[in-house]
């Protein structure tokens, strides 16, 4: 029996001008062998995009930084991230190259997988299944996009305004308390009045400053000062007080909170297509879907946590987007199903 001989379909059996059942079944030892060709280039692939990623690695994470450095910016904080550790920056590269290539490689993932579910198809069959791999690749890519573009400036907005809300406590200590602390001068109330220090504002730095030359950049926020040995600068940060709480994320957690997320909602937005392929192949009925529509709901909630960190707000843009596909999903696969009954019945 040859490899291309194929099951018979549960969608629909064989016709006069199809292949018989039994030259059309696919033996097991057949279906493992198609399996492990699937997975070593499906490996192959993602050897492939790992290796590209780590070339390409210090131009992904100018990607990957852009929205975080942007977000800090507009919220008035100083943009960067910290690295805690000695090998801090090297251990993010290569998680960067290994996400990265995984999500680089994701499309040509998906091509095997329906290549493998495609052999146990009719030819007929094979070629309808074919035509949902463009689809399959696109929604991955519609949501790798809808995550960069939309949920993670939201996120990131939400984070550093909540950790912003966090005032610093008085420090005037109590009576208790100051009989333990030792007393402090306050020198700036002893000193006597002085004119205010005027330090010119520019958007931009200067070409050539000379030595001693003082100036606060508007756009970077930061205080600069020419000194012999070049420019030294400062950050400035907006209120009088430093808030409690700084929101500089460590560079390799954001790399794994962003790769994650990007990898969990382009399989998300898989939902479409798994939904019509059980409706096509007539695993499950869209009358079925729709009775169980609770269930389902329940189910995308609970893969949004399990795909998600730990937080409400991404837990909550990925369920959405989720449920709304499953339920565009449906509405496909109910008009295939109805002008499938209506050429049936003509």
């Amino acid at each position: 029996m040859t490899k291309d001989a194929k099951r018979p379909s549960a969608k629909s059996a064989p016709g006069p001008g199809d292949d018989s059942v039994d030259s059309a079944r696919m033996s097991f030892g057949d279906h493992l062998d198609e399996l492990r060709s699937c997975l070593i280039r499906a490996l192959l692939g993602v050897t492939l995009g790992i290796i590209i990623c780590l070339i390409f690695g210090r131009e992904i994470l100018e990607i990957i930084c852009r929205p975080l450095l942007i977000v800090q910016h507009a919220n008035g904080l100083q943009p960067s991230l910290q690295v805690l550790a000695p090998a801090g920056a090297f251990v993010a590269y290569l998680k960067i190259g290994f996400l990265s290539g995984l999500i680089l490689a994701m499309p040509w993932v998906l091509y095997q997988i329906w290549r493998f579910v495609s052999s146990g198809l009719y030819t007929h069959e094979q070629r309808f299944a074919g035509s949902l791999v463009p689809a399959s690749v696109g929604l991955f890519v519609v949501g790798v996009l809808f995550l960069y573009f939309i949920v993670l400036p939201i996120v990131l907005h939400f984070f550093i305004r909540f950790n912003r809300a966090f005032d610093a406590p008085s420090l005037t200590p109590t009576t208790f308390q100051r009989l333990l602390l030792p007393e402090r001068e306050n020198a700036l109330e002893t000193a006597p009045a002085r004119g205010l220090l005027k330090i010119p504002t520019v958007q931009s730095d200067p070409e050539e400053p000379a030595d001693g030359d003082t100036w606060i950049n508007t756009t970077t926020r930061r205080l600069m000062v020419r000194m012999p040995g070049g420019v030294w600068s400062a950050p400035l940060e907006p209120g009088p007080a430093s808030p409690t709480m700084h929101s500089e994320f460590a560079l390799d957690y954001y790399i794994s909170f962003v790769l994650m997320l990007a990898l969990a909602f382009g399989i998300a937005f898989e939902m479409p297509i798994v939904v019509f392929f059980l409706a096509w192949s007539r695993l499950i009925s869209t009358a079925t879907m729709r009775r169980g529509r609770r269930y389902v709901l329940l189910g995308t909630v609970v893969a949004a946590a399990m795909l998600t960190p730990p937080d409400v707000i991404s837990q909550i843009l990925l369920a959405a987007p989720m449920y709304l596909l499953f339920e565009l999903g449906i509405l496909v696969a109910g008009t295939v199903e109805r002008k499938a009954e209506d050429a049936a019945a003509g």
